[in-house]
């Protein structure tokens, strides 16, 4: 049984709850984690899965995670916003421990671009941090503000697996608008001491991002 983890943009609130709650009863997913979470989300979030931790805002600040299992939960230091963090015990799914870590990197053509460059630099300095303490698996997702084309993106898999690359299943996850085609794939799972089955774009009414799912085993030896 795959470890089904979804992870999406709720474009500061804009994405429809109703929509959203008929996503995730269609996808079951064991782990959701979100970005720009506003209170309408955080609603439909409260009541599914076992453990969460929710910290809306009206601001893209919004961050949050939710689990169909029991997990301890904490926040990261991190230059811009901090990410979320659940760690939980992996033996359904055929793990040990298993480190989810929900993050939203900087835009890039934020204004001033300087700024938003020197952010982007030290977030991915953070996360390389994070990547080299120990533990049996870790899934970095969320909205990285980062194509293939970007810099940051290839810093991201010096040290991690692209989920997506791995099985072969990449698709653009944002469109200019949440009802034109997705023409970026800036949403991501990098994953350490995982293998991927796949990754698949699923449209949420209202945001312009697609949630990805992704569905992971244990690393073979």
């Amino acid at each position: 049984m795959p470890l089904r983890i979804f992870t999406a943009n709720l474009y500061n609130g804009r994405a429809q709850p109703n929509g959203l709650a008929a996503v995730l009863r269609a996808v079951r997913p064991d782990v959701v984690a979100v970005q720009e979470l506003s209170e309408n989300a955080a609603a439909v979030l409260s009541d599914w899965g076992v453990s969460r931790l929710l910290d809306p805002d009206d601001n893209t600040t919004g961050m949050g995670l939710a689990l169909n299992t029991d997990a301890t939960f904490d926040r990261l230091e991190f230059p811009h916003r901090n990410p979320v963090r659940a760690r939980f015990d992996g033996a359904p799914w055929g793990f040990e421990c298993v480190e989810i870590v929900g993050t939203h990197l900087v835009n890039p053509i934020s204004w001033p671009w300087s700024d938003s460059r020197r952010l982007r630099v030290a977030e991915a300095t953070a996360l390389e941090q994070l990547a080299v303490e120990p533990t049996p698996t870790r899934v970095i997702v969320g909205d990285f503000n980062s194509s293939p084309a970007w810099a940051l993106y290839r810093r991201m898999r010096r040290f991690a697996v692209d989920a997506a690359v791995a099985a072969d299943t990449a698709r653009a996850t944002w469109g200019y608008f949440p009802r034109s085609p997705a023409m970026l794939r800036i949403d991501h799972a990098f994953i350490q001491g995982a293998r991927s089955l796949g990754t698949r774009p699923v449209r949420i009414p209202g945001s312009d991002h697609r949630a990805l799912v992704v569905d992971l085993v244990p690393a073979e030896d």
